[in-house]
């Protein structure tokens, strides 16, 4: 075997550390052709293969999730799609896990800080722009090319792009998505008695939870999104199910108008930089004894940073709030902030039901994406299997999910019994 370069002794250093410290797995990696001896003593052993191994892994060490993903995207991390999971979990906890970075020797971080030289930052895009590219995929398809996209490895009778609530007993992903929404609907307050009630919905993705709620309560809703492919969705999908309860607008979230009895957003606080003028306006068009319910991922401040990979190809503008400061923020405007968080694991098993989908479905992306204006297929179908996994593996091993109940006053009943 050919000499190892000095970034490929380094990750086996971590690789064999990892596998000490978590013994359910094994790895066996080839860098170019060169087969490396087993590591670990699960049972059970993940392949995986580096092309241009000392380049890559010295762009990895140096830059982080950046050459990682762009690496995978452009072939150069060759593994099975059920087994990707178990090598970004493996890098992202060594990163995070002190007893495994204590391997990386001094002369081994002098190296990667050698290579960090040549780190270059990256100008933000404007808001409209950055989510017409990924929910409308601007610059891949037309409105019903994305909305066929989405729907490859979104679709359920209530689309829903954010996570669901997994209990103990739940095994599916339409059964989550509906306990999220019968317990959201439960904390908003909603009965028999809802119908003709308003709804707005800031940030309404496909309508999934606008639909369900005008047809299980009657309620007449109305919901914000960016997009202009999602706009055309609810749309076409009002007219498909003949109902006038639903409508769309297509304008940033913080135009809203009017006063609403209920206030919804389901996973859009990640896209928002000014929660201050976002709350305001909100508890401005709540009505008086009405409630609202934010749902969404929340860091708790500790180092947090967007992630590069998915700052550069997915969400160009976004980050998750911080909890504390964003329930500080919440308490200038309403006097009810109940923060109840879903159960643990619940947006990994909610990706991982979407990666199994678009990997089932891939044949058929791949597909659309030859009419498209893509480009290069092969990166355009790995970049979302990279954000998928990533983004799981990410919220595994750190991350939550919250939902928080507002009101301009205390409720008569307690939000979360």
């Amino acid at each position: 075997m050919n000499r190892l370069g000095n970034f490929e002794t380094m990750f086996l250093k971590v690789a064999r550390a990892y596998v000490e410290q978590y013994p359910e797995y094994g790895f066996k990696f080839t860098f170019d052709d060169r087969e490396i001896p087993v590591m670990g003593t699960s049972e059970h052993v993940t392949p995986v293969r580096f092309l241009h191994s000392e380049e890559l892994l010295g762009n990895m060490f140096a830059h982080g999730s950046l050459p990682l993903g762009e690496g995978y995207c452009n072939g150069w991390i060759q593994v099975r799609d059920e087994e990707y999971k178990k090598l970004l979990l493996f890098l992202v906890r060594a990163i995070t896990d002190r007893k495994i970075l204590k391997y990386v020797t001094l002369a081994d971080k002098i190296r990667v800080l050698g290579a960090k030289l040549s780190r270059k930052d990256r100008r933000r895009d404007d808001k409209k722009k950055s989510i017409n590219v990924h929910y409308s995929l601007t610059g891949w398809f037309t409105d019903d090319q994305s909305n066929e996209f989405f729907m490859l490895w979104l679709n359920s009778p209530y689309v829903q792009y954010s996570c669901g609530k997994w209990d103990e007993d739940t095994t599916e992903l339409e059964e989550a998505q509906l306990n999220k929404f019968s317990w959201y609907a439960q904390r908003l307050g909603l009965n028999e008695e809802s119908k003709g009630k308003t709804l707005l919905d800031l940030g309404c993705g496909w309508g999934g939870f606008m639909f369900y709620l005008h047809e299980r309560f009657g309620l007449d809703c109305t919901g914000i999104t960016l997009s202009t492919a999602q706009t055309k969705y609810i749309r076409e999908e009002t007219a498909r199910r003949n109902v006038d309860g639903v409508k769309v607008q297509c304008k940033d979230v913080h135009d809203m108008e009017g006063e609403y009895d209920h206030i919804v957003s389901l996973g859009m606080l990640e896209h928002i930089d000014d929660f201050d003028d976002l709350y305001k306006k909100t508890r401005r068009c709540l009505k008086e004894g009405g409630t609202a319910l934010l749902h969404s991922m929340h860091n708790d401040g500790t180092a947090y940073k967007p992630d590069p990979f998915l700052m550069k190809y997915i969400f160009r503008i976004g980050a998750t709030p911080e909890l504390q400061k964003n329930i500080q923020t919440l308490r200038k405007y309403f006097e009810l902030v109940d923060d109840d968080m879903l159960p643990h694991h619940s947006y990994p098993k909610t990706l991982d039901a979407w990666y199994g989908r678009y990997c089932r479905n891939e044949h058929k992306i791949r597909a659309l994406l030859e009419k498209s204006r893509c480009g290069d297929v092969d990166f355009a179908v790995r970049v979302f299997k990279h954000y998928l996994v990533l983004a799981s593996a990410g919220l595994t091993v750190r991350g939550g999910v919250w939902n928080i109940l507002l009101a301009d006053q205390p409720q008569t009943y307690s939000p979360t019994a």
